[in-house]
């Protein structure tokens, strides 16, 4: 007569079921091939944009010539690089009509004229408007016999900050958008758990599972199981998306890279025990695959809604009050405290206190799930609500 398994050795035997499946499967490879495919594309397309979008080529007729060394003080100022190239109107027009020009500018002092192909640049017009109209407003003083320069360097702003600035900036914000990608991505794992629940209880293996551990010990084992093969996938995208870039030339901080990416495993754990805990105890209470799209649905939101609002406003604004709040809310905190540390906006007790609080709602949501699980694995049929499968006993 063998010996029953003890609780450890259960979980144990269930989790590594779950990571070999999880690993040896096709789609596991081909999930990650495919995910680093989308990372080379999206780097190339933001690269080929970037290199699209850097300047802009200006035709300026004769009657607008004298209009030019304002442009290009203007297109300085503001950041655009600007290359004007002095034409007829007509070979301008049909230059511009070609996309051998951006747009052409004609006209004098009396109204300028500015011509694009098919679609007016938000970026060169300001540059013109700004430049006719300091123009006019140094012709005006002028004839009033005020002197421009003088009157300008009166009106001259120094900016400063409080903090000094750092030249690693764009790198960091690199960082933290990759890992907050990545974290993204390694979420997705978890609805994997609760797939998992729904297949073993329409095929009644669960059935025969449970003849031998208990419910506790399959619903632990499971979630560690695919949790392990997530994280194992998290590991192998960061460590080859940082040696492509590093070799690249494109990151030169490997330090900030590392600390970034433990710091994705870390909050990659608390958010997929959040939710592989959510998904378990949803997937027990429904018999059928098509039932549980339209049932985990309001999760696939949950794990979207903090990817967006991260993606669009910490790159102007880290310091947004909005992510501050969020990166302290469980099934939130995940996505944003990892990129506001990343940084530098969140010091390292703000980190740990958002973790304590996400360890806390574990606690909470899993005793729930667990219940939940007891209570609906075994049901077969009509899908269990949960206020009675909280209420069964």
């Amino acid at each position: 007569m063998s010996t029953p398994l003890t609780g450890r050795q259960a979980i144990m035997l269930v989790a590594r079921r779950e990571f070999v499946t999880q690993v040896r499967s096709r789609s596991f490879v081909i999930g990650i091939v495919f995910t680093l495919v989308i990372l080379a594309a999206t780097a190339g397309v933001i690269v080929f944009v970037s290199s699209q979008t850097e300047g802009r080529t200006l035709g300026v007729t004769p009657d607008a010539a004298a209009l030019g060394p304002v442009l290009e003080q203007v297109a300085d100022q503001q950041g655009v690089a600007l290359a004007l190239d002095e034409v007829d109107s007509g070979t301008g027009r049909a230059q511009v009509g070609a996309d051998e020009l951006d747009a052409l500018l004609s006209g004098g002092t009396g109204g300028y004229q500015l011509l694009y192909r098919d679609a007016v640049d938000s970026t060169l017009t300001p540059v013109v408007v700004a430049a006719a109209q300091q123009q006019a407003l140094a012709t005006a003083l002028a004839d009033a016999g005020v002197d421009p320069a003088s009157l300008t360097a009166q009106a001259q702003v120094t900016p400063s900050t409080v903090e000094p600035v750092d030249p690693e900036r764009g790198q960091q914000l690199a960082v933290a958008l990759a890992g907050t990608f990545l974290l993204f991505m390694g979420l997705q794992y978890a609805a994997g758990v609760a797939s998992g629940v729904v297949e073993e209880k329409q095929s009644r293996v669960v059935e025969l599972l449970l003849a031998t551990i208990k419910p506790w010990h399959l619903l632990t084992g499971k979630v560690l199981g695919i949790g392990a093969a997530g994280l194992l996938t998290m590991v192998i995208l960061g460590a080859v998306a940082a040696g492509a870039a590093a070799a690249l030339g494109l990151l030169t901080l490997p330090t900030a890279a590392v600390g970034m990416l433990v710091m994705v495993l870390v909050w990659y754990l608390i958010g997929f025990f959040l939710f592989a805990a959510v998904y378990a105890a949803l997937g027990s209470t429904v018999s059928r695959q098509e039932e549980l799209q339209s049932l985990i649905a309001p999760m696939v939101f949950i794990v979207i809604i903090p990817f967006i609002l991260t993606l669009n406003l910490l790159p102007n604004d880290p310091r947004n009050p909005i992510l501050a709040v969020l990166s302290f809310v469980p099934f939130l905190s995940q996505t944003v405290m990892p990129a506001r540390y990343a940084l530098g906006v969140a010091p390292l007790w703000e980190v740990a206190l958002s973790a304590l609080i996400a360890v806390v709602a574990i606690f909470l949501v899993v005793r729930v799930a667990a219940r939940i699980y007891r209570n609906s694995i075994l049901r077969t049929g009509a899908r269990v609500s949960l206020l009675e499968a909280l209420r069964s006993r």
